[in-house]
């Protein structure tokens, strides 16, 4: 990656506090996709709920960071969500694959964002939870999710990796495409 490729008016750390934050929403939704599904099971054992959350520390915590957030501009540093700190304490600079690691971006958050709802619909349709019970956890896993989409997208438009990473919501300007 050259200097010259990075989007020059990029922030060059985020605030401590702003990542933080948007890690609590990621919470927040991870916490209320996997209550929402935990009526579904095999003998009581909320087996789809366990499997979302380990899939989701797995993927969010070690995959991704490594395919990601080594290459990033912002690795050993305070990037919107705090992951090119957390990439740099487990991982060396360069070592994972930016390509797989957009194409695995897209899968994991896929799952992480559309698993919890079609599970809450079918939790639903199978009278395994009430209607309230079913709305308690998707309008709010919902809203998050949009919430979640508007946040990328802006945090996107102040990166300096914006032109560069596979995940970008805002590669392309008026003068770029």
């Amino acid at each position: 990656m050259e200097k010259k490729d990075f989007y020059e008016e990029g922030i060059e750390e985020a605030k401590k506090p702003y990542a933080v934050l948007e890690n609590i929403l990621f919470l927040v939704l991870l916490t209320l996709g996997f209550l929402g599904m935990y009526p579904i099971g095999i003998n009581g054992i909320p087996l789809v709920s366990i499997l979302y959350a380990l899939f989701a520390l797995i993927m969010l915590t070690f995959v991704l960071r490594k395919h990601l957030c080594t290459g990033c501009y912002y690795y050993d540093k305070w990037c919107h969500c705090g992951w090119g700190k957390l990439s740099s304490a487990m991982y060396k600079k360069d070592s994972g694959n930016q390509k797989w690691g957009g194409i695995l971006a897209a899968v994991t958050w896929g799952i992480i964002m559309v698993l919890p709802i079609i599970g809450m619909i079918l939790a639903l349709a199978f009278g395994k939870v009430r209607l309230t019970h079913a709305l308690i956890f998707l309008i709010p896993f919902l809203i998050l999710v949009g919430i979640n989409g508007i946040m990328h997208k802006i945090d996107c438009e102040r990166c300096k990796m914006r032109f560069l990473c596979p995940g970008s919501a805002a590669k392309y300007n008026g003068q770029n495409g």
